[in-house]
């Protein structure tokens, strides 16, 4: 019973639903602005203070969802150069059995983060780079490591119904569309693929 109580307490929150934050997307602008990233780069579970992988995966999903590409760019780049130990591999499971589209997202959104992340590995920018390169011999010599998903992603099935998010217009794409995210697709999530490459 103990062991329960301190397990929920100190768990990551699932972040809200698809359908909830497609309804009201400006709650994420609000709860997340743009010029105060300080102030909210932390965990939201009652006794988990600081910021943790979990924490930064779900704001990335919430940005994700309501198209905020700046945002969710951002958080690539947080999660990939000032935490370098923080692998993708080792995200946890989040076991999102109640919401198998919240949960088809969030793995689709770890092949994204790995597509980012071994990008820039691949262009010799390990992800403990500095953010002022003065010896790129050095970082050439470095053995590249690149990210991987997640086990538990690779358990997530399809889901049985076409999910379609809309971008930040409110457009949505097509099946056959150029544009459409792949690894979202695999999925059954038709949405645009996001900007998030960055150096």
């Amino acid at each position: 019973m103990l062991s329960s109580l301190i397990k929920n307490i100190s768990s990551e929150p699932l972040p809200p639903p698809v359908a909830d934050l497609l309804a009201n997307p400006d709650q994420v602008k609000t709860r997340y602005p743009l010029g105060r990233a300080t102030r909210w780069r932390t965990s939201r579970a009652w006794a988990r203070p600081g910021d943790n992988p979990s924490a930064a995966f779900y704001r990335m999903y919430e940005f994700f969802v309501t198209g905020w590409t700046v945002a969710l760019r951002n958080e690539f780049e947080y999660f990939c150069t000032a935490h370098p130990d923080w692998a993708v591999a080792d995200l946890p499971n989040p076991a999102d059995e109640h919401d198998p589209a919240r949960y088809a997202v969030l793995a689709g959104l770890t092949e994204l983060m790995c597509e980012s992340f071994n990008r820039r590995v691949e262009h010799g920018l390990p992800r403990d780079a500095p953010p002022i390169v003065e010896d790129w011999e050095e970082l050439a010599r470095r053995p590249k490591v690149f990210e991987s998903v997640p086990e538990w992603t690779k358990k997530v099935r399809p889901l049985a119904e076409v999910l379609r998010i809309p971008d930040h217009e409110g457009v949505l794409v097509e099946v056959d569309d150029i544009e459409v995210c792949q690894p979202l697709k695999r999925l059954n999530v038709l949405v645009r693929h996001p900007h998030i490459h960055f150096i």
